[in-house]
């Protein structure tokens, strides 16, 4: 299996993490005519011309919620890819990085499943959203476990 350096998967990491930023920022802009192109384009069900304009309104709101949480979430990995990069993995800071992170997929899951009225795909989002907070609470939890015994071990002399 190919192994890289710790050193350059987090410097990895942390470029992509800015690039999405920027990505996410750049989506602001264009969310308007990319959630237009979403509501106009038919799919199984077929088109959504049925959609009111209050529906309209809905999945434009949803569109810039998702692109909030997932911005949010971005940025808190960006903090907890510092923190590993300073050798603080093991400390509370940094489980409250990860609790934040797996309730901000959680959200997402949320607001996919909201957009699921109108998108089906948004259902399959919602899913994978879930199972991807609940793999990070699972790793939250060993984590803090990992961080008491660490404190533990560093009181003992």
């Amino acid at each position: 299996m190919f192994k890289v350096s710790a050193k350059f998967s987090n410097t990895l990491l942390l470029i992509i993490a800015f690039v999405f930023l920027v990505g996410c920022v750049a989506a602001a802009f264009l969310m308007p005519t990319v959630t237009n192109i979403l509501i106009y384009k038919p799919d199984i069900l077929g088109d959504r011309e049925s959609i009111t304009e209050g529906g309209r309104i809905f999945v434009h709101i949803m569109a810039y919620a998702l692109l909030l949480i997932v911005t949010l979430a971005d940025v808190l990995s960006v903090k907890l890819l510092f923190r590993i990069r300073k050798g603080e993995v093991f400390t509370s800071k940094s489980v409250s990085l990860i609790r934040s992170i797996s309730w901000s997929c959680i959200m997402l899951c949320l607001a996919f499943a909201l957009l699921g009225v109108y998108f089906q795909l948004a259902l399959i989002m919602a899913f994978l959203a879930l199972f991807l907070g609940i793999c990070l609470r699972v790793v939250k939890n060993v984590i803090e476990e990992a961080t008491l015994i660490k404190s533990e071990n560093d009181l003992t002399v």
